[in-house]
């Protein structure tokens, strides 16, 4: 074909609004983690085709000049080629379960599990927030998944018995970040039917998935199973009405897991064991439940850094896997993490699963990458849009540097990433299509603004709280 024909095609496709300017990312490792066409990866040496509009154009191995889709967006008008060669290009991490406001809270109750843990953070301070404060937190928390490597994340908002107008700042305060997020809706349990679907569905309206919008997606944080026996229920059928997922904690501590286990029937009587459910955690669940769950297309997210943090246990997800319950990833709250490090996450998680089974078969590396990716996106409901490198999908990516700091030669791209590279090693965070993180820092974001800002609401916190003990 002839540059006369591109240039042709690509003027009647500008015409038609189909082909904008793009940017050509080639030369370094490509991982899609599609499972698609052209598999997991990796493309030893490949290239990316990113439109102006945020989405992936083209991608494949080679530099592109032989790809038409490239071709026609070069003749088009201005085009931008970024040389990627000793680089390691892989989709944005998507953080399955996640409380960004926790992000102020980074290592308080260090000796506890989970129900003491509770009794430090949300039981002593919960009571003690002010107007400004949740927002502040949640920015804090968005920013720093976005430095390592998370670009969507479901936000588990918390209520506390706030205002909701405090309470509704956990949403607003995200929607002024560049990270893509599904928004885990908690309803003030004191309020009716009627004032729970007024407050969510303007909320649900703003649901619109582009490549230069953060809001994906709503679900429902459904708490009601520790609460009144009726309000589950109805915290489902409102999910259920909107079509929204539904995600609960539920078996994280060891301690309690027999209590919990009974709780199951319970479940079921509420309609909460659907395909749109998602467990947090579900550590200690037995066959029956497994089975039940997995028959359902229920599924579950793992945070290990969380539940070794607290000494929660390990789930057998190579035998969930083989039960055929869904698996995705999260990094929790930073303040039972305490790092939002995905780099860190799957290879602790691989690395526990290999000790108890003392044994390296099993999930490799490549398999908690896409734990971690496009398998939580899909639980999500967002695999559309995010989780993978695919054409038409946003182009939502990491550029990570096996070279700074050095690793060595890279033998294996997925296991490079897993057991040699953390955030450190991300040289930039892209979300659709801008660069949004470069060299550790937020693109025009004063962190240190940020930072002082919420060490000052901290201290008020601690201030308020402390008053309120004489």
């Amino acid at each position: 074909m002839s540059r006369t024909f591109f240039y042709v095609l690509s003027s009647c496709l500008l015409a038609a609004g189909l082909l904008p300017a793009a940017t050509l990312y080639r030369g370094g490792a490509i991982l899609p983690l599609s499972g698609g066409p052209l598999g997991d990866g990796p493309i030893e040496s490949g290239y990316l085709l990113v439109a102006d509009d945020g989405t992936i154009a083209a991608l494949g191995a080679g530099d592109g000049a032989a790809d038409p889709r490239v071709s026609a967006a070069r003749a088009a008008r201005e085009f931008a080629t970024v040389d990627l060669t000793g680089k390691i290009v892989l989709p944005g991490f998507v953080s399955g379960h996640s409380h960004l406001w926790q992000s102020a809270f980074r290592g308080i109750t260090p000796a506890s599990e989970l129900p003491a843990w509770l009794d430090g953070l949300h039981r002593t301070y919960g009571g003690f927030f002010a107007p400004g404060d949740f927002g502040a937190f949640t920015q804090h928390g968005a920013f720093d998944q976005l430095r390592h490597g998370v670009t969507t994340t479901y936000n588990h908002s918390h209520f506390f018995g706030s205002s909701f107008e405090n309470y509704r700042e956990q949403f607003t305060a995200e929607l002024a970040t560049p990270q893509r997020f599904i928004f885990a809706w908690v309803n003030d349990s004191k309020a009716d039917d009627a004032t729970w679907r007024s407050r969510l569905e303007p909320i649900v309206k703003q649901v619109a998935p582009r490549p230069n919008q953060p809001l994906l997606g709503v679900s429902i944080n459904a708490v009601g199973i520790y609460q009144a026996p009726a309000v589950l229920p109805r915290e489902i059928a409102l999910a259920k009405s909107f079509g929204l997922t539904t995600q609960i904690h539920y078996l994280e501590p060891s301690a309690t897991q027999v209590e919990d286990r009974a709780l199951w029937p319970k479940y079921q009587a509420a309609g909460a064991i659907y395909r749109g459910m998602s467990f947090a955690h579900f550590i200690h669940a037995d066959d029956a439940i497994v089975r039940d769950a997995a028959a359902a297309g229920a599924a579950m997210i793992w945070n290990p850094l969380s539940n070794g943090r607290l000494a929660s246990g390990l789930p057998p997800i190579e035998k969930y896997l083989a039960a055929g319950l869904r698996v995705g990833m999260g990094v929790d709250g930073q303040a039972s993490a305490d790092i939002s490090d995905p780099f860190e996450n799957v290879r602790l998680g691989l690395y526990a699963l290999r000790i108890r089974r003392e044994n390296a078969g099993g999930l490799q590396p490549i398999d908690l990458l896409r734990l971690h990716t496009v398998k939580t996106a899909e639980i999500l409901g967002v695999q559309r849009y995010v989780g993978s490198l695919e054409v038409g999908k946003f182009a939502d990516f990491l550029v990570v540097d096996p070279g700074d700091p050095g690793t060595g030669p890279v033998w294996d791209v997925a296991a490079t990433i897993v057991f040699a590279c953390s955030s450190r090693n991300i040289s930039a965070v892209y979300v659709g299509g801008k660069k949004i993180v470069e060299a550790g820092r937020v693109v025009g974001h004063d962190a240190a603004a940020l930072e002082a800002d919420v060490n000052a609401r901290v201290r008020a916190i601690r201030a308020r709280q402390s008053a309120a003990k004489k």
